[in-house]
């Protein structure tokens, strides 16, 4: 299971800059949860792709639609090495001869190897040369929530790329190569994967690897399939010498659509007791959906709306297995019924992603699902007159916090609190219907977040306690108004973790 580093609420952009990590605002998300945990993605530490490799690359990090290429240039890259007892050589893509063991490892990790080890393989590769460069664009699979595609590129550009990072490890000079490949039917959606490095087997020349998930809607999806389509068409970038404009060559792969599947929902009624607070409530598993690629598990905090639930990026403390002996690698999270703007987006209802599927086992009848501890936010709010007299009272978290003073100014509500030793919170301050629109707005949000931080670099509508510190102040995204109602969420430095300790049996026939 993937190892993954927790980040800092609320300001994006600051997080993709001191963790390496590479952010396209090509398209909002919904809220700033999206973001936050994207982040936390995209700087999220891998394990090595084989045994003998030391613990260096990154995974999970986002590509949003065409990324530049001096944004690429930040990403690492994977070097595929493989023990000599596994180095036999198989022809799984056409043109080229990779480790069989790293290519399954590959698949593994988005499902393509349990889907064809099924025979459904509904899209056959193509291999075209431009000039010297040879690519191969494979896995193609679509369905009713993305598109994966791989591509494998050997070039002279690439051979010529190679480099040494500083701690030993391979990696390639991505301005001279910097190779991409979009879709040309979801040109909006969202795109990203781990760029890897390896070798032609026979030939030892080096291989650029762009495997891709493009995250997409039901309804894009479903009116891909109306227009009854009989391909599905990408555009190959080709980068030129002195940073001239890339070449676009468009490739084609053949689509059937009588091969598409169905998700499959199985709907659950399974209960987990929890203590929170003291309080015992439940995490209700909900429904299971099954896709030929992903297994989703959707999980709701029963009996309370005050409090958002999470996992853990640096220790997800999630398993799934089931009862044929197949194991399902912990991908994801997403929060559902998100209150839009919201400044960590988060509810009491999560989905939790899975590589590969039991779509087409006939003996997987039963999924265990073992939760160790899960994390929660508290939400609270306070009302605030622009007239009233200060200090007031602020509660929060079973703990108070004194605001001294309030003004508005250059968009911002600034907020003057203290906190005493006892009573140390580090808390989002958030008016969620406004940023709402902020999110929607590129020149809003590089105004209220890629430029909104404090000396050590945290955004301003987070107040993050500093040793030694009793007197702060935040700055809140909002319209000039006389009264506010300011909501209020534990900082991801401060979420709870809850232990669960639990294992649960779900049906999924």
């Amino acid at each position: 299971m993937s190892k993954f580093k927790n980040g800092i609420q609320g300001e994006p952009q600051r997080q993709a800059e001191e963790m390496g990590g590479v952010l396209s605002l090509h398209a909002a998300p919904q809220s700033l949860h999206d973001f936050a945990k994207n982040i936390v993605m995209h700087a999220a530490a891998a394990e090595p792709a084989a045994p003998s490799r030391p613990a260096r690359s990154r995974t999970k990090r986002r590509l949003i639609g065409a990324a530049c290429s001096t944004a690429a240039a930040a990403m690492l890259l994977f070097s595929a090495q493989v023990s000599p007892a596994f180095a036999s050589l198989v022809q799984y893509i056409p043109g080229f001869s990779v480790a069989s063991d790293w290519l399954t490892a590959l698949r593994t990790g988005d499902g393509v190897q349990n889907a064809g080890n099924y025979d459904y393989r509904p899209f056959q590769p193509v291999v075209m040369s431009f000039g010297d460069t040879k690519v191969s664009l494979s896995d193609v699979y679509l369905t009713s929530d993305k598109l994966v595609y791989k591509v494998f590129v050997q070039s002279d550009k690439i051979s010529g790329s190679v480099t040494t990072w500083p701690d030993g490890t391979p990696g390639i000079d991505y301005s001279n190569a910097g190779y991409h490949v979009t879709s040309k039917d979801f040109p909006g959606a969202r795109a990203g994967g781990v760029m890897k490095l390896t070798h032609d087997e026979q030939t030892g020349e080096p291989i650029l690897v762009l495997p891709t998930e493009q995250q997409l809607s039901p309804q894009e999806v479903a009116d891909f399939l109306a227009g009854n389509p009989s391909k599905l068409s990408f555009t190959f970038y080709e980068p030129q010498a002195g940073g001239a404009v890339p070449l676009k060559h468009s490739m084609d792969v053949p689509f059937d659509k009588s091969q598409w599947k169905q998700d499959r929902i199985i709907p659950q009624q399974t209960s987990i007791p929890v203590m929170v607070n003291g309080d015992q409530q439940e995490i209700e598993v909900q429904e299971i959906k099954l896709t030929p690629l992903s297994t989703y598990v959707t999980l709701h905090l029963s009996n309370t709306d005050r409090s958002l639930l999470d996992i853990d990026w640096s220790n997800p403390s999630i398993e799934l297995t089931d009862n044929a002996g197949g194991t399902y690698e912990f991908k994801d999270y997403t929060s559902l019924n998100t209150v839009p703007g919201r400044s960590n987006g988060g509810s009491g209802t999560i989905r939790l992603e899975f590589a590969s599927s039991p779509y087409f086992s006939k003996q997987a009848r039963q999924l265990n699902l073992k939760i160790g501890h899960v994390q929660l936010s508290e939400v609270g709010s306070f009302s605030l007159a622009m007239d009233e007299v200060l200090p007031k009272v602020i509660p929060f978290s079973g703990k108070q916090m004194l605001l001294t003073e309030s003004r508005y100014e250059d968009g911002f509500l600034k907020l003057k609190l203290t906190q005493d030793a006892q009573n140390r919170m580090s808390i989002d301050f958030n008016i969620p219907g406004y940023m709402a629109k902020v999110l929607q707005s590129r020149e809003l949000y590089d105004k209220f977040y890629a430029g909104n931080r404090d000396q050590s670099g945290f955004a301003r509508n987070i107040l993050q306690v500093q040793e030694g510190r009793g007197e702060y102040e935040v700055w809140i995204a909002a319209p000039e108004q006389k009264q506010y109602e300011v909501e209020m969420i534990n900082a991801v430095t401060q979420r709870e973790q809850v232990q669960v300790n639990q294992q649960v049996e779900l049906s999924v026939r």
